[in-house]
């Protein structure tokens, strides 16, 4: 395959796996907005608490900095920096939370 055959192939495959991502995104959306319409509530992120799951407010934050952080590689490898610094402030944000100073994330 020459270069650009290949580039193609991966734009395509790229562009197959954000459309997967973003459907799987929408439905968990979706889930979510279910389950809050029939009375169950979403604990805040803050919280010591665990949640139903059993994670707490550390999990939940790691959790969500490996999601943000897959989400800047997209915006990266699709050469969307300007996306990809909004998503690296909410990193950074999340990061603050998470190190209190303590330096081990």
């Amino acid at each position: 395959m020459k270069e650009d055959a290949i580039q193609r192939l991966a734009d395509l495959i790229f562009d197959r796996i954000c459309e997967k991502q973003e459907a799987a995104d929408q439905e968990y959306h979706e889930q979510i907005t279910k389950l809050v319409n029939q009375g169950y509530t979403i604990s805040d992120i803050t919280s010591n608490k665990t949640d139903e799951l059993g994670l707490n407010a550390e999990e939940r934050l790691v959790g969500e900095l490996a999601r943000l952080q897959t989400i800047m590689m997209i915006f990266e490898d699709k050469e969307e920096y300007e996306k990809a610094a909004m998503i690296l402030k909410k990193i950074d944000k999340i990061n603050i939370k998470l190190n209190n100073g303590s330096g081990k994330y």
